[in-house]
């Protein structure tokens, strides 16, 4: 693939407006008063995502992290791993569905079960301003700012993985007048478009909207590695009274991408091949087509009281049409020890269960009820919901081999398309459904005491099985306790405990019956502080996090081979800390560091083994340094240890450092306030490995070379 883009208009567009800019005279630039707006901000704003109220974070007892705007603009994030680096505790495991879909292991754990079956499980699972979406690309123009819960958050937001949760913040409807253009372009084919335009649409302001949409597309040094994304957003909001606020929102994306699978391992190393090296050469782009309607409303019933809520529907059509390397032979009449066929070092290829024509719907209402109550002295913030929920995934899935290629010697780019009539269908039905109730109650005790205390109930359903299997069925309660003592105006320590339940869809491949719902339990405690008054903000946690019911492999004599049953244990430890904020009027930075210990505490199979993709100290570093009210230049380092690389342990993923680099340049253009900015990712182009699929030697994921972006910004 072509390193250096081709240089375009815009690339003389940009060179000239920067010339423009410095020719101009001295009061069309901008004044320091324009440039330090909350765009610059670096101090994570307050959220409600961790407790569904309005709490400040010094009086939360949960570990709460938010990536702002600036950080995501300064990066030049374009896809939702690159802003999550920022975050303590957050690694990735090998994702499907392209770069707009990473899988991440927050405290240990993937943000998707390991146990449930199919592809709708086995997808990035994120929360679209606190709604639950699966397999969804996220467009990182359109994002305000990225929250990281960490640890279990399913008495709050239902079924979840217990490592924590990622919530993506959609840019919000402006109240005052504005538009952005925004193009930036790179090498390997890098461009993104984005264009928005927001504010009041009558002169009493009561009615507001905002339009956006943008175009993502990228090549790649990866053979074959391809992705697009193109996105548009209509928000409409009505304000009858200033006690009622209802909101329309309609997204359309259209995704399309050929899934990068990496390299396989050989020996306790990734196999040394070129970087260019991949084996999923498809003839056809897989992609999805996704809409998605939500309505929200909210209403102060009177000073103390107010009711919020969300309704959800998304449709999206999708062609899953990837070609999966695996070393073993998965064709007809396979042994458990079967290796694929061929000379030198042998890589099957298959059409592996994809589907040409899927149907994904999701459904989610939420209404919460929260009022504040004085009694006797105590304050208390209550909260009051329900939430129902149904995903469901429809479309039939085909299975083909197409032989096999050398990993050192491949001859790639002619693979034949999918023959139906060479193919094994299966017709699956794959359905998870959800309803709950949840109360939770937060005490202001007096002398900077603050007490939380929650349950929720579930009734889930959920099934991954031929259709007319009856759905695994269960019914949970789970709590969440918590203590805070904030000592002083700016810091404070917690404690809390929480449960979190995960019903499987899964069942016993010998028996057929339904498995056990993954339970797990953590302790954690902290200390959070403010300094220069509230600009600056650090937050410490150490945890123990434990997940039982886990599903382990037990070897049998029948095909698959193997059977799935839930007995396993596993245990996260560790400790993190974040730092994010203004050090000085020009000294801006975010950085974290995490202490993560893994152990798989009872398995049949991998008893004593480490969880695979966690590495035992991670860290990360970004500065930025205003040098004058035009000028900055920002620079960081992300680094990552030694990881174990599949549940086995079988081979570990080398540690590594990368070094990003910024410099932006601002000015005024007529009406405009403009920047020109040039960021460098990998600047000392180091070869390094971001995750691996845990239970798939075969596909090792490359991180990305040394990659130079130019950004041209205006906003008015």
């Amino acid at each position: 693939m072509n390193r250096l883009h081709r240089v375009s208009p815009l690339t003389f567009a940009c060179l000239a407006l920067a010339a423009h800019a410095q020719s101009e005279p001295p009061s069309q630039v901008l004044p320091p008063v324009q440039v330090q707006g909350q765009r610059d901000d670096y101090r994570a704003p307050e959220t409600t995502t961790g407790n569904r109220t309005s709490t400040p974070s010094l009086q939360s007892p949960q570990s709460v992290q938010v990536v702002p705007r600036a950080v995501i603009e300064d990066q030049n994030a374009l896809n939702l791993a690159e802003a999550l680096r920022n975050v303590s505790g957050v690694q990735f495991d090998f994702g499907f569905n392209g770069t707009a879909m990473p899988l991440v292991v927050l405290r240990g754990f993937p943000s998707v079960s390991m146990t449930a079956m199919g592809p709708m499980s086995g997808s990035s699972t994120y929360y679209l301003d606190g709604t639950k979406v699966t397999g969804v690309p996220i467009n990182m123009a359109n994002v305000l700012a990225v929250e990281v819960i960490k640890g279990p958050s399913s008495v709050l937001y239902g079924r979840a993985e217990p490592g924590g949760l990622v919530n993506v913040v959609s840019k919000p409807i402006s109240v005052v007048p504005a538009m952005s253009l925004e193009q930036t372009v790179g090498e390997y084919g890098l461009s993104r478009t984005a264009v928005e335009a927001s504010g009041p649409l009558n002169e009493e302001r009561s009615l507001r909207g905002r339009a956006s949409a943008s175009y993502y597309t990228a090549d790649s040094i990866r053979d074959f590695v391809e992705d697009k994304l193109g996105a548009f957003g209509a928000s409409l909001s009505w304000l009858p009274s200033a006690q009622t606020t209802l909101t329309g929102t309609l997204d359309y994306s259209h995704q399309r991408y050929r899934t990068d699978y990496g390299v396989p391992a050989l020996g306790d190393r990734p196999a040394d091949l070129p970087w260019s090296r991949q084996f999923n050469d498809s003839p056809q782009l897989s992609s999805s087509k996704t809409t998605t309607l939500k309505l929200e409303g909210e209403h102060r019933l009177s000073e103390a009281w107010q009711l919020k809520g969300k309704l959800l529907t998304l449709r999206s059509d999708t062609s899953e049409m990837d070609i999966s390397p695996y070393r073993a032979d998965y064709g007809m009449g396979m042994t458990p020890d079967a290796t694929c066929p061929g000379t030198g070092n042998p890589l099957c290829r298959y059409y592996f269960y994809v589907r040409p024509d899927g149907r994904y719907r999701l459904d989610q209402f939420n209404l919460d009820l929260i009022g504040k109550i004085d009694t006797g002295g105590i304050q208390h913030t209550v909260l009051l919901g329900v939430d129902a929920y149904s995903g469901r995934k429809t479309g039939t899935t085909y299975f083909q081999q197409i032989g096999s290629v050398d990993i050192y010697t491949p001859a790639l780019g002619s693979t034949p398309p999918l023959d139906l009539g060479m193919s094994m269908p299966m017709d699956i039905e794959d359905r998870n459904r959800w309803t709950s109730i949840y109360v939770q109650d937060q005490l202001a005790l007096g002398q900077g005491v603050f007490l939380t205390a929650a349950l929720r109930h579930d009734r889930t359903s959920a099934i991954y099985a031929a259709p007319g299997t009856e759905p695994n069925k269960a019914s949970f309660t789970t709590p969440r306790l918590g203590a805070v003592w904030q000592f002083a105006s700016n810091q404070s320590i917690y404690a809390q405990y929480q449960d979190a339940v995960s019903a499987n869809n899964g069942r016993d491949t010998v028996t057929g019956a339904a498995l056990s719902a993954e339970r797990a339990r953590q302790f954690e405690i902290g200390h959070k502080i403010d300094w220069l008054d509230g600009k600056l903000s650090s937050t410490l946690a150490a945890y123990e996090l434990t997940k039982r019911n886990r599903g382990g492999s037990v070897p049998v004599a029948t095909p698959p081979f193997y059977n799935t049953v839930t007995v396993g244990e596993a245990r996260s430890r560790g400790v993190e800390w974040d730092l994010s904020g203004q050090v000085s009027r020009s000294l801006s930075l975010i950085a974290s560091y995490a202490y993560t210990d893994t152990r798989v505490l009872v398995d049949p199979t991998y008893q004593g083994k480490k969880l695979a993709n966690v590495a035992r100290h991670t860290g990360s570093l970004w500065a930025r340094y205003a040098i004058d009210s035009q000028w900055s230049t920002g620079a960081g380092v992300f680094a990552q240890g030694q990881r174990q690389g599949d549940t086995g342990n079988t081979f570990q993923l080398p540690g590594y450092g990368r070094v990003d680099a910024m410099l932006a340049y601002r000015f005024a253009l007529q009406d405009a306030r403009a920047a020109l900015q040039f960021n460098v990712d990998n600047v000392f182009d180091r070869k390094y490995y971001t995750g691996s699929h845990q239970f798939v030697a075969d596909w090792v994921k490359l991180g990305s070379p040394r990659t130079v972006k130019a950004t041209l910004r205006l906003d008015y």
